[in-house]
């Protein structure tokens, strides 16, 4: 027994002695690695870092030190895994260890394993070597990190694909991708691999997207022209420039263009309304080009990059922005605003409202006059890398963004496609857009003229769009949104007003509508119906609704004062011919008593009902019965 005592206790020392030796050894090694880390030979440091691990699988300082080093010179995340893993697996309780919990938490994040990542962080913050001050902080981010972890595993279903490669180009980055209303025009941003010369590439829809073209010498320079956007009806730009080259007023300046027939004028700034000697970029403008929103970082704001509006008066003229508030601008940089043309949803980009890391996309809405609360778009949309920017199309049934791609190691994106996915059920807009789109004409001439249109929203009575034709084409585009009932206008002074109804309160159909419109000069005889007069049924009780083209008529009379017109009631053929008769004269003579309490003189006007004498269509079915229901004018 004594003997066995013996050969078991020499058996011991001599393996704690053994231990011992590795254990000195490799903490000679990690010593010898520390200096030549201190020396920036980063690699040779690990080359003794490896060795000592191996020498001593169970020393923990030397796993710990191994995986800085790795962490340092951006080896795989595999091989720092395996290193702060053994750490936690040797040296429980430690400083070390409580790192180790925090790193494991940012590698699994930046893998985009969230739900892990969250476990780890939550094992570091309740770490008893934290410091308060550290807990404090990390349970800020907290937030951020569940939530992350909660989309990772309920994400969105979108199955995203690039564009063709003549959109993508290999040794290029493209980003900020947006569309005219139409779809038939996409603007985006491309930079050459090593270069910060931004420049501005547009490519035409058709049958699929075409090879793009470099915007003309009068936009793109040598220098940066990027982060665009584009006018509903493809004729405006508006970009940002960083330069010395042109007019500025700081570092990046927003500057504008317009198409004219098959040129872009000269870039131009926007003016110091717009421009300040801060940072001024990625502007979005509404579909009338009326509405400008852009970032800033300039003073008076509530962090680094703010979103700013601008709207345009009825000179032409840029008001003054102002901040969108702390609903919307965080403490940290907002980015990439995209103004839908609905005119109620704005997308952007942020760091600092919670989300999955670094830039995530969010929206919000305008309702009751205010900014709702940013609602992140979820993963994979968002993930941990940066998400700069989306655009979604007027139906809300398509959407584009610019996605980054790093290389293994690297900090700086590798490259950065465009591309676009179906939108999914749980990220469809309240309201979706369409638009109308032709030409305007002289309608004795037949010549394009240069109009003024305007789309109004006629329960509340405020224009919604108002854009101008093209004095070239006659071409115009506007987008209607839905959820509204709107009262779309054509005019120019020396001419009749156009007027035509779109209900969109309760509309289903969603294809475009190509619509030319003929003015006709003031001359007599011309017949202009009033598509935006209505009724109480049965009655000649005028609805609020009304009021949008009765206003325009009055206008019309006030400008021209020796114009003098028949107005005629008209009727469907429900009921007997005299109550038709009675009602559509009771109808002329409401409408005639709405312009004389403004001031119009009564012996300007003649009223005459004509009941159901005068149909235009048919009364067989219900669309023809409402055409046939109507008031128009008549120039006498």
């Amino acid at each position: 027994m004594r003997i066995l005592f013996f050969v078991l206790l020499f058996s011991c020392s001599f393996t704690l002695f053994a231990q011992n030796k590795k254990t000195v050894k490799a903490k000679a090694l990690v010593q010898e690695a520390m200096l030549l880390e201190s020396g920036m030979d980063r690699e040779g440091a690990i080359k003794l870092y490896e060795k000592a691990v191996k020498t001593d699988p169970t020393f923990a300082l030397a796993w710990y030190q191994y995986g800085n080093a790795l962490r340092k010179n951006a080896a795989p995340e595999k091989e720092q895994l395996s290193c702060f893993l053994k750490v936690i697996e040797l040296d429980s309780n430690s400083k070390n260890e409580m790192n180790s919990l925090n790193t494991l938490s940012s590698i699994y994040y930046n893998l985009g394993v969230f739900d892990t990542s969250l476990i780890y962080f939550k094992m570091y913050l309740n770490h008893p070597q934290i410091h308060p001050k550290r807990k404090i902080e990390g349970e800020k981010k907290l937030l951020s990190k569940e939530f992350a972890s909660k989309s990772y595993l309920h994400p969105i279903k979108i199955d995203p694909w690039p564009l063709h490669d003549w959109i993508n180009e290999e040794n290029s980055l493209q980003y900020f991708p947006v569309l005219s209303g139409d779809e038939t025009k996409m603007l985006f941003t491309r930079r050459k691999k090593g270069s910060q010369n931004e420049d501005l590439f547009i490519s035409l829809f058709l049958d699929g997207w075409q090879k793009p073209n470099k915007l003309p010498g009068t936009i793109n320079s040598h220098e940066a022209e990027g982060t665009a956007t584009i006018s509903a009806d493809g004729n405006t730009i508006v970009c940002s420039y960083c330069g010395d080259e042109r007019v500025n007023f700081g570092n990046c300046d927003l500057y504008f263009s317009t198409l004219k027939g098959k040129n872009w004028s000269t870039l131009q700034n926007l003016g110091s309304t717009i421009n300040t000697k801060a940072y001024e970029s990625q502007p979005t403008l509404s579909a009338d080009g009326r509405t400008l929103f852009f970032v800033s970082d300039r003073e008076g704001g509530f962090g680094g990059l703010d979103i700013y509006v601008s709207y345009k008066d009825d000179n032409g003229d840029w008001e003054s922005p102002t901040n969108l508030g702390p609903v919307l601008n965080s403490p940290q940089n907002e980015g990439s605003p995209y103004f839908h043309p609905n005119g109620t949803s704005l997308f952007f980009s942020s760091k600092g409202h919670i989300g999955m890391g670094g830039y995530d996309l969010f929206l919000s809405e305008w309702e009751n006059n205010n900014w709702t609360e940013p609602r992140n778009l979820g993963y994979p949309i968002n993930d941990q890398n940066n998400q700069l920017s989306l655009f979604v199309n007027a139906k809300g049934d398509k959407g584009y963004y610019s996605k980054e791609e790093f290389d293994e190691g690297s900090i700086t994106s590798g490259s950065s496609k465009i591309w676009t996915f179906d939108v999914p059920p749980e990220l469809k807009l309240g309201h979706r857009s369409n638009y109308v789109k032709g030409k305007v004409f002289d309608n004795i001439t037949k010549n394009p003229i240069e109009v003024q249109l305007k789309l109004v929203n006629i329960e509340t009575d405020k224009t919604v769009t108002q854009v101008l034709s093209s004095s070239l084409n006659g071409q115009y585009l506007v987008m209607l949104a839905e959820g509204a009932e709107y009262a779309f206008y054509a005019e120019t002074p020396g001419y009749l007003f156009k007027s035509v109804a779109f209900n969109y309160a309760e509309k289903k159909d969603f294809d475009p509508i190509k619509l030319d419109i003929f003015l006709d000069p003031i001359i007599k005889g011309v017949t202009v119906e009033l598509n935006n007069i209505y009724f109480q049924s049965g009655k000649a009780i005028l609805l609020g609704k009304s009021r949008t083209e009765l206003n325009k008529l009055y206008e019309l009379l006030a400008k021209n004062p020796t114009l003098k017109i028949e107005l005629g009631g008209h009727t469907d053929n429900t009921g007997s011919n005299e109550i038709n008769l009675k009602l559509s004269q009771k109808r002329v003579d409401t409408v005639k008593s709405f312009l004389v309490s403004k001031g119009i003189v009564s012996s300007r006007m003649v009223g005459k009902g004509y009941g159901e004498s005068k149909p235009k269509s048919s009364n067989e079915n219900p669309e023809g019965r409402e055409q046939n229901r109507r008031v128009e004018f008549t120039v006498l």
